[in-house]
């Protein structure tokens, strides 16, 4: 079933036409990638502010994990507009969520060894933050 839906998301996406010629030569497989990347990142990354905001001293990574949350629902949502993408908003669109994931995946990773959610979540931000550098390269 999710083969399915991805396939027919890819065939949505193709048959969408892109004004900025960057774009429309973009493959949209890897754009494809990039949000279920930034999905994942967002569901992460919910969960693990969620969890950790009752714990003492979690402050920091409470609001890293929403905030990046934010940041890749956003990201995503912008990919679902390909007639106003443009090489102009999208390349600091993804530099600004690679560098919120890495934060996100740095906090994360101090408390790694004492929660499952954070190591995750972590690891989520991390697939995510190389997803973006993927559709960076391919507009490029």
């Amino acid at each position: 079933m999710k083969e399915l839906a991805v396939m027919n998301m890819t065939e949505m996406m193709k048959s969408m036409p892109m004004d900025d010629t960057a774009m429309a030569s973009m493959d949209m497989a890897v754009m494809q990638e990039c949000m279920e990347a930034c999905n994942a990142c967002m569901q992460a990354c919910t969960m693990c502010a969620g969890t950790m905001a009752g714990m003492e001293g979690m402050g920091k990574c409470v609001s890293l994990s929403a905030m990046c949350a934010e940041m890749c629902q956003t990201m995503m949502k912008m990919m679902m507009h390909p007639m106003a993408m443009s090489a102009d908003t999208m390349m600091p669109m993804l530099q600004a969520t690679m560098a919120m994931c890495k934060a996100c995946m740095d906090e994360c990773m101090l408390h790694a060894d004492m929660s499952e959610t954070c190591r995750m979540c972590a690891m989520a931000c991390e697939a995510a933050m190389m997803a973006c550098e993927k559709m960076t390269a391919s507009m490029s």
